[in-house]
């Protein structure tokens, strides 16, 4: 690629930290082969609940993923007792006024169904859905009745707790295929950092592929790895959400990634660096919750595409709940800043690790010392990822040429 042409001048001006936090995201992406996988799983389990016997038998009328994948935002699992979550709607062809626990028992049984079948061992019931254990990943599966009058893909889905009649049965409105369209409208990867982004991820896959003899061919180009600083954030974000909580709060509910996909769809807008960006999108979410925190209240949230679909309905449960929360944001934030101040690659591996874990931490800083050495070997001078050299590694400094990113609100302030 030639150095004139404006995409790889572009590159050349990423920051030291932005391209650290690219590349710790590149190793939290699903590789080719899970989401191949992944993508199969969907497509069996779809044709499995419509299968000859099943008790919704032609009564499906709709199978789709929600959730992470959906927005190209799943990540892979954290450590080896962490495996990553994929989700589905089934639309079944059931009326409105369905019984919620006759709703999630049947697909329940139409999932697991005969006694040694292929996911009579692996379903488990959950409130909301069948939830489906595969080696190193699961599947949740929630059934859904369309709202024909409501705007496309809006849905009943149903809550029941059949191990505790106190817990109330009930219908809910739904609409995750509206908000992932809401959410990917506003969240378009940009040419420069997309086209980056997708070449870095599918090097490192080809690479992890080589080292361990995969026999699952990565193709030239996946549409999920071409993305937006914006849904990188939000992967990051999770990511540290799920190392956080398993840490610290193994009991505690998570903060739902519905919740979080929406908070960082709500406060985009503004051309900023990846590290600049995420900043920006950890302060929104803090400035969120101290506002509702001031008037001792918890945090409210509705589907931007369907009123009636309210995100935060099981979280936070409790204002403790919310300020736990609240007090590792902050503690995240101030890391972050720490980044943008600029600080020895020790101290840049210590801070990466605790945010996103070890082992892409310690590979990104690697891949950073080697490309480190055979830059200087070309004596190129230019920073170019890939290409050129880079500061001296004793100090990852802010240069004198970055932009300061000014503190925001989602109020315009």
């Amino acid at each position: 690629m030639s150095l004139d042409d404006p995409i790889f001048r572009n590159i050349a001006r990423f920051t030291s930290q932005d391209i650290l936090l690219a590349d710790v995201a590149v190793r939290i992406q699903l590789s080719p082969t899970e989401y191949v996988t992944a993508t199969k799983h969907y497509e069996v389990m779809g044709q499995w609940i419509d299968r000859p016997g099943s008790p919704l038998r032609g009564m499906v009328d709709g199978f789709y993923a929600q959730g992470g994948f959906s927005t190209g935002s799943t990540i892979s699992g954290h450590n080896d007792r962490c495996d990553y979550d994929l989700d589905a709607m089934a639309v079944i062809n059931w009326g409105h006024s369905v019984d919620p626990e006759h709703a999630l028992a049947t697909l329940h049984r139409a999932i697991a169904g005969e006694e040694g079948s292929r996911y009579f061992d692996k379903s488990e019931r959950k409130t909301r859905c069948t939830q489906v254990q595969y080696t190193d990943m699961h599947l949740d599966v929630t059934p859904s009745v369309l709202i024909a009058s409501m705007e496309p893909k809006t849905s009943f889905i149903f809550h029941s707790k059949p191990s505790d009649p106190s817990v109330s049965r009930q219908r809910l409105f739904a609409n995750p295929f509206g908000l992932a369209e809401w959410f990917n409208a506003r969240t378009q990867a940009d040419i420069v950092f997309g086209s980056y982004f997708e070449q870095a991820s599918l090097n490192y896959a080809r690479a992890s592929a080589l080292a361990k003899a995969d026999t699952t061919p990565v193709p030239d180009q996946l549409p999920a790895y071409k993305k937006s600083r914006q849904v990188i954030c939000l992967q990051l974000i999770k990511r540290w959400r799920n190392i956080v909580y398993d840490r610290n709060y193994p009991k505690l509910r998570l903060p739902p990634s519905v919740l979080l996909t929406y908070y960082v769809g709500l406060h985009t807008g503004g051309e900023r660096s990846l590290l600049d960006e995420l900043i920006h999108q950890v302060n929104s979410i803090i400035t969120t919750i101290e506002s509702a925190a001031a008037f001792g209240r918890r945090v409210y949230a509705e589907n931007p595409t369907c009123k009636q679909d309210v995100l935060t309905d099981r979280w936070p449960g409790s204002l403790d709940d919310q300020q736990v929360f609240l007090e590792e944001l902050r503690a995240f934030a101030r890391k972050l800043y720490v980044l943008k101040r600029g600080v020895s690659l020790e101290d840049m591996r210590k801070i990466l690790e605790d945010l996103f874990g070890e082992k892409p931490a310690r590979d990104a800083i690697a891949a950073l010392r080697q490309q480190h050495v055979r830059d200087n070997e070309a004596e190129t001078g230019l920073y170019i990822p890939g290409r050129g050299t880079i500061p001296a590694l004793g100090s990852l400094a802010a240069p004198a040429s970055a932009k300061v990113i000014p503190y925001s609100t989602p109020f315009g302030d």
